[in-house]
């Protein structure tokens, strides 16, 4: 949940509540107090401690949902810098845009779980975090990495600044990233000049690689066939094809989606030794007809012409 333009640089604040980005069940934490004590288990010294008590004060207030209560705990000045380095000046836009948010959100929660404080000075504290917003009417919640800085002002601690972080992107499984290719699996055939291209591709037993079988038949003859294995490289975190052919040919090529379309570089050794490399561009027709265009292929010194081809999926064989 975002809010509206109207609300202007306020867009994606967690810490105050607004939850941007990925949306995950709601879950139950400890209290504050546990967390603060957990998050440290050395004595912390008294700025410290009187830091924890200003952050307790300020999520005591965020969880009553009472915008000017929060205002209490920050400074005149105070700054909340968002994930893409937007910036809210002052107690009293904070205050406003809260009451918005309230309003619009009721119920909603905050838990932190501080990483450590530390004094940069006299007076000034920083201290990092996660911070997790729940809204249990709507069932979401969202988790942000954050940074707050207290100054001490007449023998109180303020937050004077809050900066959050861009949530970590999800880490897919290689099972998940090849899911985008899975219109791939099934049997195909490329029928075009004087050759016959047969492709049969399905998914691992453990699901992380896709695996090509393909064949090459000219005049009714076999004269070629090997096999291909899609993954995810482990060093790259891209996905990669390497393949082997009968006759002593090697290969290995890039996938990258673009679109609707997946464009493939490729470069390999044929069985004599030359060198060998193009691109290939799969553009889905419909879940049975790929469009295939072979481009900048070259194989030794040789350059050979563009083609397009289209591979038709094999119909099921009729159950009897």
């Amino acid at each position: 949940m975002r809010f509206s333009p109207r609300y202007g640089l306020a867009a994606g604040l967690v810490l105050f509540g607004l939850v941007g980005g990925l949306v995950y069940g709601l879950t139950t934490r400890p209290p504050i107090e546990e967390q603060l004590a957990a998050a440290d288990d050395s004595k912390p010294s008294p700025d410290e401690a009187a830091v924890h008590k200003a952050l307790e004060s300020f999520v005591s207030a965020f969880n009553e949902n009472d915008a000017k209560k929060v205002g209490t705990t920050l400074t005149a000045n105070a700054e909340y810098i968002d994930e893409k380095s937007n910036r809210i000046e002052g107690t009293a836009a904070i205050i406003d845009m809260l009451t918005k948010f309230f309003a619009g959100s009721k119920g909603a929660k905050l838990q932190i779980t501080p990483e450590g404080a530390r004094t940069v000075a006299p007076g000034v504290v920083i201290e990092d975090g996660e911070s997790t917003v729940t809204i249990p009417e709507k069932k979401t919640e969202s988790v942000r990495k954050y940074t707050m800085v207290y100054v001490k002002i007449e023998g109180s601690w303020k937050i004077a600044s809050i900066r959050e972080y861009p949530e970590e992107p999800e880490v897919l499984t290689p099972e998940e990233r090849l899911q985008d290719l899975a219109w791939f699996v099934g049997e195909w055939v490329d029928e075009g000049g004087d050759s016959l291209v047969m492709n049969n591709v399905r998914f691992s037993t453990d699901k992380t690689h896709l695996i090509r079988e393909f064949s090459v038949k000219q005049e009714g003859e076999e004269v070629m066939k090997g096999m291909q294995w899609i993954g995810v490289d482990p060093l790259t975190g891209t996905i990669k094809g390497w393949s082997f052919d009968t006759s002593g040919g090697r290969s290995e090529s890039t996938w990258t989606k673009n679109g609707a379309q997946w464009l493939v570089r490729s470069s390999g050794v044929t069985s004599d030794g030359d060198e060998s490399g193009g691109t290939y561009i799969f553009n889905l027709l419909n879940k049975d007809r790929i469009e295939l265009k072979v481009m900048h292929k070259v194989v030794g010194d040789t350059v050979e012409a563009d083609s397009t081809a289209i591979m038709v999926r094999k119909p099921t064989a009729p159950k009897k």
